[in-house]
């Protein structure tokens, strides 16, 4: 059984992007794009892992990362986030609020 990864972005174009890549290496991926919605997925799937952008239209990622990193049940849940705006205060924010890495959104 193949990793199943929750991948919460509002870019559509860049949420395929990714999507196609990650299922072409043998995972499954489900898009969220905003943050109600991938709480909502959250909350009804056990993910693998979470890819999270960092600026979505109803919340900041950070805010969700805060979240998820004080929930018994997602406190371990792997967490790579998308910054878009690439300012070192945001890795590390990110970085110390829990998230695993960061990458920059491509």
């Amino acid at each position: 059984m193949s990793a199943r990864l929750l991948l919460i972005d509002d870019d559509a174009r860049l949420t395929a992007m990714v999507g196609d890549y990650l299922r072409t290496n043998g995972y499954e991926v489900d898009a969220a794009g905003t943050l109600s919605a991938g709480r909502e997925r959250l909350r009804l799937v056990n993910y693998d892992a979470l890819v999270l952008d960092l600026m979505l239209p109803d919340g900041d990622g950070l805010d969700l990362t805060r979240e998820l990193r004080g929930d018994a049940r997602l406190k371990r849940l792997p967490l790579l986030m998308l910054t878009a705006r690439g300012e070192p205060l945001d890795r590390v924010v990110g970085l110390e609020l829990g998230a695993d890495d960061d990458q920059p959104t491509p």
